[in-house]
């Protein structure tokens, strides 16, 4: 869109140059001399130089670069006040830096689409059942213990946060332990026998935004 824009510019541009020397000509046609008439804005070009003179197309002072980006030259007075007025409408310089683009968001694939996330880290990871500790089976936030709750320290990862771990699945950072600290994470399953499979192992946790 914007090309077909500057190309109009450097059409019209040129087709009152050709105006211009049309006019000239009439006016050499018809018997009218610098005496007879006084043209103060448009300069007098002798008809020795109009005759012989080559024609050569005006380097034009808008230009797209390899990065797309559009330049706009500052020696041509007539372009320059035409890119003028396209940069008010368009509300900005058209010579003025790309700014930067927003970085990409970061995202973890889970069972339930892509979800960004603002952490990730390596964890080790035991299993827990709501029987464990106290037996009451409510955790530190005062929510019953269940599977998808896990307990963490709560200067790693905030309680209340939501986490997802590659094998679990997503979680609630909702109770803490007094072997759990650092970068430790216990999670609750349903049974002894999950919790036995599952063991002792290394995990990435992702905190969810």
């Amino acid at each position: 869109m914007k090309r077909k824009i500057f190309k109009t510019l450097e059409m019209i541009k040129r087709k009152c140059v050709l105006s211009l020397m049309l006019a000239g000509f009439a006016l050499i046609n018809t018997g009218f001399t610098e005496n007879d008439v006084e043209f103060p804005n448009i300069p007098q070009i002798p008809v020795e130089e109009i005759q012989t003179e080559e024609t050569h197309a005006e380097p034009t002072a808008i230009a797209v670069g390899e990065n797309g980006r559009i330049k706009v030259s500052d020696d041509d007075e007539l372009t320059r006040a035409l890119a003028e007025t396209i940069e008010n409408s368009l509300g900005r310089d058209l010579n003025a830096p790309d700014e930067e683009p927003p970085a990409p968001e970061e995202v973890v694939e889970t069972p339930q689409g892509y979800v960004p996330y603002t952490q990730m880290m390596s964890m080790e990871a035991t299993a827990y059942l709501p029987t464990d500790g106290g037996g009451a089976g409510i955790t530190a936030m005062g929510v019953p213990a269940t599977y998808g709750i896990v307990a963490v320290d709560p200067d790693v990862i905030p309680l209340g946060s939501k986490v997802y771990i590659p094998g679990y699945g997503e979680a609630l950072a909702a109770d803490t332990g007094g072997a759990i600290y650092g970068y430790r994470i216990d999670l609750c399953m349903e049974d002894y026998y999950q919790a036995m499979e599952f063991g002792r192992r290394n995990v990435t946790v992702f905190v969810l935004k």
